[in-house]
Parts: C-alpha cells; sequence; structure tokens
C-alpha cells in the first residue's frame, strides 16, 4: 500500500519540507520546499508553541498546495518544550518497562507526569552473554497543555499531524540513512543542527542514539552581536554575517576585525555548551559497561556533522573542527549507499540537503509506526475521532449481533419446542396406529396408510352390507320381493353400478309374471323389466331375464356377480 509521509520541519526563521512516496518498491522523493517565516508579526501569547508568522508561513504553504490532503505528516518540536531524561532500569520486559516507567520518571521531570505525554525509547540493553539484565531508555515527556496548545493552533489551519517527534531524534534517523554510521566500529558522531534559536545535539555511538540535548543558542546570537558591535540594524548585521569568513588568516581593517571578534564570540558560547554537554552526558568508561564504551582515545578520533541554516556560515565547520578536536563527516547520496536507493535522490543537492533538510529528511524517513518517541499517544492519538467513529460502529456491530443472537436463539427454543411436540404427536399417533391395526408390520407413514386401511375396510363394509346400497342389502330385498311358494334357479346375477340383472327360469310363465309383480313391491327397485322369457328345452320350466333399478345415491364402484 503506498504511503505519502511528509516531513515538516517548523523552524524560527524557515519551514522545510521533504516528502517521500512509500511502497513496496522502495522510497522514492517526490517534493521538498523552504518557505521564509515572515517578520513582524507580534503574537498575543508570548509562550506560545507556534508564533502567529509561522502559523501564516504554513497557511501559506497550504495555499499553495505544498502541504497536501492525504499527507501523513510528521512534525518534530523543539527540545526545549520537552524534558529528556536518560534512565536505566534493572529489567529487559518492555511490558514491565511500560507500567513501571511512570513511577520512576515522576521525580526526574519538572511537571507532574500525570498530565505529561511520555514515551521513550530504548537506548542500550545488554548483551545475551552477559549477566547483566539492565536496560537504558532515553524518555521524554511533554505537558499535555502545550502539546494540546500545537495541535490547537495547527488544526484550524488544516493540518493533522499523524506523529510528534523530537529534533534530536529525527536528526539521527536522518544520520542513519545519509552518513557512515558503524554499529561494529568505534564510531563516534555529534550530530549538531544549529539553527537560527537553537542548537539541537544527538550524539551516536556505535550506530544507537547516546544522548540528546537542545541549546538556546542559535545563528541569531551571531547577528545579534555583530549589530550590537558595529551598531547595524537586524537585516544589516545578517548581510554582514554572510560574508565573514572564520578563518586562520584575519582582516586588517578594523571594522571586519570587530565583526569578526563578535562572531568568534559568539560561536564560542555556542561551542563552550556543546563541550559542557559532551562532557556532562559522555562519562568515563569506568562508568559505563563495557560493551558501551566510549571511542574517545582509541583508533579514530571522534567526528561531528554540522547542518542547520546557520551552518551556512563560511569557515564554521573547519572551526567547530579544531576548536572541539573532532573530524567533520559529510552525507552520502550516491548508489549503493542507504540513501541512493531513493528513486530521484540524485536530483537533490547535496549541499543543500546537509544545510536545510536534515530534520524534515529525519521526519519523512520514519518508519510506518512513526518516529522512536511518538507523542500523540493516549487521548492525542492520531486520527482519535475516526477511532471513536469505529469503535461506535463496532459497539453498534456487537449489539447487532447480540440482538441476531438472542433472536437465534429464540427460533431455536421456539424450534425445539415444535419439534418436541411433534415427537411427541408423532409417537402418540404410532402409537395408537399400532393398537387400531396391530397386523401392519411395516408402518412407514402413519397417515397414509390409514388412509389405505380406511378405504379398504370402507370397501369390504360395503360389499358385506355395511352400507345402505349393498350388494347383500340388494339379495336380502329380492329374497324377500319374491314370493315364498315360487320356486326359482338363478343362473346369473350382476349387482353393477345401481342396476340389477338376472338371469333365472321357474316353473311357469305365471310365476314369471308373480315375480316380477313381486319385485315391484320392493323398496330399493325403481324399475323391473322381464325379457327373452321362454321355454326351457325340457319344457317344463321357463327361463327368463329380469333388469331392475336400485334406488338411493350410494351404489358400488365394483361390478360382482354370483
Amino acid at each position: 500500500m503506498k504511503q505519502t509521509l511528509l516531513g515538516l520541519d517548523i523552524g524560527a526563521n524557515t519551514i522545510k519540507g521533504v516528502r517521500l512516496a512509500k511502497s513496496f518498491r522502495g522510497l522514492r522523493l517526490l517534493d521538498h520546499f523552504e518557505i521564509t517565516v515572515p517578520a513582524g508579526l507580534e503574537d498575543e501569547i508570548s509562550d506560545a508553541p507556534l508564533t502567529k508568522a509561522q502559523i501564516k508561513a504554513l497557511s501559506t504553504l497550504l495555499a499553495e498546495g505544498k502541504i497536501m490532503k492525504g499527507d501523513l505528516v510528521t512534525l518534530a518540536v523543539p527540545g526545549d518544550l520537552v524534558s529528556t531524561r536518560e534512565i536505566t532500569l534493572p529489567f529487559t520486559d518492555l511490558k514491565k518497562i511500560d507500567q513501571i516507567l511512570p513511577f520512576e520518571t515522576e521525580g526526574e521531570l519538572p511537571f507532574d507526569i500525570e498530565t505529561a505525554s511520555i514515551d521513550y525509547m530504548v537506548l542500550q540493553r545488554p548483551k545475551k552473554d552477559t549477566a547483566q539484565h539492565n536496560t537504558t531508555l532515553l524518555v521524554s515527556a511533554m505537558p499535555n497543555t502545550t502539546l494540546k496548545a500545537y495541535l490547537d493552533l495547527l488544526r484550524p489551519i488544516g493540518i493533522d499531524p499523524a506523529w510528534i517527534g523530537t529534533n534530536a531524534l529525527s536528526l539521527f534517523t536522518f544520520s542513519t540513512y545519509f552518513l557512515d554510521l558503524d554499529a561494529n566500529g568505534n564510531t563516534d558522531i555529534l550530530l549538531i543542527d544549529m539553527g537560527a534559536k537553537r542548537t539541537t545535539l544527538c550524539h551516536t555511538q556505535r550506530g544507537q542514539v547516546h544522548w540528546v540535548r537542545t541549546l538556546s543558542l542559535g545563528g541569531d546570537l551571531i547577528t545579534e552581536r555583530l549589530a550590537e558591535r558595529l551598531g547595524l540594524s537586524w537585516d544589516e548585521a545578517e548581510k554582514k554575517k554572510s560574508e565573514i569568513y572564520l578563518g586562520i588568516d584575519h582582516p586588517t581593517d578594523e571594522k571586519n576585525i570587530i565583526a569578526l571578534e563578535a562572531v568568534e564570540s559568539a560561536v564560542t558560547q555556542i561551542v563552550t555548551e556543546i563541550e559542557k554537554s559532551r562532557q556532562m552526558l559522555s562519562p568515563s568508561h569506568e562508568e559505563r559497561p563495557s560493551e558501551i564504551e566510549p571511542p574517545y582515545g582509541k583508533t579514530e578520533r571522534p567526528s561531528f556533522y554540522l547542518c542547520g541554516g546557520s551552518s551556512r556560515l563560511k569557515g564554521l565547520k573547519n572551526h567547530l573542527s579544531a576548536i572541539l578536536k573532532m573530524d567533520a563527516v559529510h552525507i552520502k547520496t550516491q548508489k549503493g549507499s542507504r540513501i541512493g536507493n531513493i528513486q530521484g535522490i540524485e536530483k537533490f543537492d547535496p549541499e543543500s540537503i546537509s544545510e536545510v533538510y536534515p530534520v524534515a529528511f529525519g521526519l519523512a524517513l520514519q518508519d510506518s509506526e512513526g518516529p522512536p518517541i511518538n507523542f500523540r499517544q493516549g487521548e492525542f492519538v492520531f486520527g482519535k475521532e475516526s477511532i471513536a467513529r469505529r469503535q461506535r460502529f463496532v459497539s453498534l456491530g456487537l449489539i447487532l449481533l447480540l440482538l441476531l443472537g438472542l433472536m437465534g436463539g429464540d427460533l431455536y427454543l421456539h424450534y425445539q419446542k415444535k419439534e418436541a411436540q411433534y415427537q411427541s404427536i408423532k409417537t402418540t399417533l404410532r402409537q395408537t396406529f399400532v393398537q387400531i391395526f396391530p397386523n401392519i408390520r411395516n408402518v412407514v407413514n402413519e397417515v397414509e396408510q390409514t388412509r389405505t386401511a380406511i378405504k379398504e375396510r370402507r370397501e369390504t363394509g360395503q360389499f358385506f352390507g355395511i352400507n345402505e346400497s349393498s350388494p347383500l342389502t340388494a339379495l336380502k330385498e329380492i329374497s324377500e320381493a319374491i314370493p315364498d311358494n315360487i320356486k326359482i334357479d338363478v343362473f346369473n346375477l350382476v349387482i353393477d353400478s345401481g342396476t340389477v340383472r338376472i338371469q333365472a327360469q321357474t316353473d311357469s310363465f305365471e310365476s314369471v309374471d308373480r315375480i316380477r309383480s313381486g319385485l315391484l313391491t320392493g323398496k330399493q327397485f325403481q324399475q323391473v323389466e322381464v325379457s327373452d322369457a321362454k321355454a326351457a328345452a325340457n319344457q317344463k320350466n321357463v327361463r327368463f331375464r329380469i333388469k331392475m333399478t336400485l334406488l338411493g345415491k350410494e351404489h358400488l364402484g365394483k361390478k360382482r356377480t354370483s
């Protein structure tokens, strides 16, 4: 997934930005910019973390499309807004560190830890082959009021930074890409970012952060000394500063001598504070575990890297090298180095990178999880509204799932109840069926088998005269209708669909008439027709046929003969 990261270095006099695209293909440089913070704007609140001039410059960048929607913006707050301490804890478990750290830092910070945003990075862990269990941390804390004011000033102009780190650690991230930090050797580099009002220091050893500090001194001190000694305006002093060269050859002109002395006195004051920081924060090897001994006096001299707007002072790098007794290092952008893998970096002027964009590059080169120390945590976490909205949707989803679960449970219980009733009825039906029809052994479908049995019994009942219009009833009527003193031999008797046909013989034609008359008196016969009456072959009997229609609506549906 492609990400566009914008590192935004908000300085006192200029604002610098670097935009990088991150994807599975690697890094690509998209854009870089620098804008001067306008002068002459007075702030209503003197201790605000951002000045009115800085806000105006940021608004201009937004209007010009330099800061775009969709950018994941990373900012760094100045070190003088943050309290930073180095703390050593007697264990290595990060979960335990998270629990214990607030209590350990409470006495080290100049403000209440409960009203501050705190984060840390691991400086040193014990090696696996040692018996030590200490973890050294660089802990930074920022008052919530300051962080809230910082965000409240940015939000109205449309900037909501995804991460907020520190200048010093942004320098370290920059150095891991642009400088040759040897994690296995004795590389000892002091990163110096000299801005207008502040000088940020980050000391690295063996490719790791050793200590950080921010001095409230910068290039403005040089301008101030020049204006004071030479009686110049601020703009004139800034112009004069760009003409001075800190070198071995001193000028002969008195005015230039005074200017050079003014510059040297300001630089000396800054360097003195840098030296104090080194002496205070770089203890001797007896005070450090052997695996992190400082390399002073070993195979190579410590080095320094100078950057920032005030690094443009001519001869400053050589001057610092002589005073600090350290070697100056330079950035690397060639192919084969880590930064050389960034597409488009070859179009960037290395000198411009060194002087202007180190912090901005360091901010843009953060990992996907953000800078090593990030103050946007807890109540200030990035996208808090979106997270709260997602949490509401998740809560509604869980409630909906709960309701669906309850509905499903209710339907299941209802189904189980109906199923139990059905099984009970089915069992009762089976028992009743077996009781009524004990001769049926193979019971498959009680209802259909009951219907079939009832149909068979109804037909049997009709045959045996259970119903009114049965064949037996008709035979009974015929027997009762024929006079008792008349002899009749029946050859054929057919009862079919309400019609009775008889073929028989009797002793005379008179008997045939009496049989017909008797049948006419029967209750079930509507018509009685005699046909084919004739003498039999023996001349003693008379053969005849009789056809009768039965009364009533129900008749046998199946032909029966006898």
